[in-house]
């Protein structure tokens, strides 16, 4: 054979083998599809949901729908606040896809669109706990889009819309324990572990705070009684756990008692292990006549408006009651300190004037 044919023979094959190259490249590579932009989840009833898995990593969160709410399932199915679960929904629902990037799987560890490499995986469930539908949420892009598919299907698209999924079960549940008005708070009662107790009074017409029985000799409050008198304006809680699991064994020995100007009275129970404080709550409306309260057209707009806010206290301290029955909450560290200060933290010596030189001194 000569060296011409040689050669062709040469360069037919160098094509054959770039050109089955450039097969391999085209049929693996991330197919990107124009698409018109809809939504990536179509036709889903939220009232058809009976639970929700949402999966990050090693954590996972079960959702469950009671009547016409969730229960968190890591939580002693302690209810979930409806604002969040119906956010999750919309954020959900509004994903919108728009182009097709790839409808292979090996493409999808690359996209971060794998159980284990998932940002974040959300399922909707029925209520034999089967599959409706999901959605996985993976890379995001410097444009702030992100490269999502659904649970049941290969294809992935370049979405926009892209929510940052919360993935922790506390995410779901209405911390705000306490909310009460500066102004309406009339006293507080500290008792400490050893039964040694203190009242702290607003005084009248006044942003002013005394002790009750006043001061020990050469003593005046410190700035840190007002942090005990405004504890409760706003509590928050970092943890709740159902009452009698794993807190059995604590002591309740310290109290803080809260009295407002409504006739509202609430009382938490506290204990301390392990660096925590927990807190046991509950609330009392103390206006004798308050289950008596009638509203009648004879009622002038004043006294109207004093027993429309007694019927709202009362209402409040039942809701109160109902939701904090048989729940124990963790309290942050700074704010459970508020709330045990002994006596001897709020108190501080008076400091004798300074002399004023007299006329004579130089």
């Amino acid at each position: 054979m000569s060296n011409k044919k040689l050669s062709q023979l040469a360069a037919a094959a160098a094509i054959a083998v770039i050109a089955a190259a450039a097969v391999h490249y085209i049929a693996n590579r991330p197919t990107r599809t124009p698409q018109i932009r809809t939504y990536l989840i179509q036709g889903l009833d939220p009232d058809k949901v009976a639970g929700i898995v949402i999966s990050s990593n090693d954590k996972s969160i079960n959702l469950q729908r009671r009547g016409a709410t969730f229960v968190v399932g890591q939580k002693d199915n302690c209810p979930a606040t409806t604002d969040r679960i119906n956010e999750l929904f919309t954020e959900v629902l509004d994903i919108k896809t728009k182009e097709l990037i790839t409808d292979k799987p090996e493409n999808h560890p690359d996209l971060e669109v794998t159980q284990d490499k998932a940002q974040s995986i959300v399922r909707f469930l029925d209520e034999d706990a089967n599959a409706i539908t999901g959605v996985v949420i993976g890379k995001r892009t410097e444009g702030g889009d992100a490269y999502a598919r659904l649970t049941d299907s290969d294809r992935v698209y370049l979405c926009e819309n892209v929510p940052w999924i919360r993935t922790s079960a506390m995410d779901y549940i209405d911390q705000q324990l306490i909310s009460v008005k500066r102004q309406d708070i009339i006293s507080v009662t500290v008792t400490d572990a050893n039964g040694i107790t203190y009242t702290l009074e607003s005084e009248p017409n006044s942003s002013e705070i005394t002790l009750t029985g006043g001061l020990p000799q050469g003593k005046k409050l410190s700035s840190r009684s007002r942090s005990v008198f405004d504890a409760l304006v706003s509590l928050r809680f970092d943890d709740i756990a159902r009452e009698g699991s794993e807190l059995n064994n604590l002591a309740f020995n310290r109290t803080y008692i809260c009295r407002l100007t409504d006739s509202t009275e609430y009382i938490l129970k506290l204990a301390k292990t392990n660096g925590k404080t927990y807190a046991a709550c509950s609330a009392i409306f103390t206006d004798k006549e308050g289950a008596n309260i009638a509203i009648s057209k004879e009622d002038s707009q004043e006294e109207l408006q004093k027993k429309e806010a007694k019927l709202l206290a009362r209402d409040t301290v039942a809701k109160f009651n109902a939701r904090c029955k048989s729940w124990v909450y963790e309290l942050p560290s700074w704010k459970a300190k508020n709330l045990t200060k002994p006596l001897d933290d709020i108190l501080e010596d008076i400091k004798p004037e300074e002399s004023q030189p007299t006329a004579d001194e130089p």
